[in-house]
């Protein structure tokens, strides 16, 4: 036991405190990061739930029914090589009145007039998004995980190089001044 604590006192000497700071830092930002990670997966978690939920909510408010397309769902180019995926049109459907209905729905780009779509209703009658579904809470939750792994990240990251930088500084004056220290001794020996 006095030999393994007389080593530890022989390396903490030979030390520079840069070198302790930069350790302790990197064990601190390294704890942060798997703090990161198990945030990062409970914010997933909860946002993925709550999308879940609101999908449930959705379906439950809004109901689905066929549309009758009233005119092409002509794309329109913005930037050249660009096209839409989606593209408002006019449509006809029934009411969860029964009473007839028109008005503006997404269709896929290049979908003819006449063509039927699934539309969702809400309680009104009008066309509104459909539900969220499995594969979109999964999107939301993993989106809200990315974000925060990335926004924390980074932070992290500027962290590392900021203590990096401000040690790589304090060391560059250390050797400095130890090198006007011993540096004329040194140019005289050679000369």
């Amino acid at each position: 036991m006095a030999r393994r604590r007389q080593r530890a006192d022989r390396v903490r000497a030979g030390r520079r405190f840069t070198d302790l700071v930069e350790d302790g830092a990197a064990w601190l930002l390294a704890s942060a990061g798997a703090f990161l990670l198990v945030a990062a997966f409970l914010t997933g978690s909860a946002a993925y739930g709550s999308a879940v939920e609101r999908g449930r909510v959705e379906r439950a408010t809004r109901t689905a029914t066929e549309a009758v397309l009233l005119e092409d769902a002509q794309a329109v180019i913005g930037e050249p090589g660009t096209v839409p995926a989606l593209v408002s049109v006019a449509a006809r459907w029934i009411g969860s009145d029964g009473a007839p209905r028109t008005g503006r729905v997404m269709a896929g780009a290049g979908t003819r007039a006449g063509s039927t779509m699934t539309v969702w209703l809400d309680r009104d009658g009008r066309a509104v998004a459909p539900p969220v579904d499995e594969a979109g809470a999964v999107v939301i939750g993993g989106g809200a995980a990315m974000a925060l792994l990335v926004g924390g990240g980074m932070v992290l990251g500027g962290c590392w190089a900021a203590v990096r930088g401000l040690l790589w500084r304090a060391n560059s004056a250390r050797w400095q001044r130890e090198w006007a220290r011993v540096g004329p001794e040194w140019s005289r020996s050679v000369l």
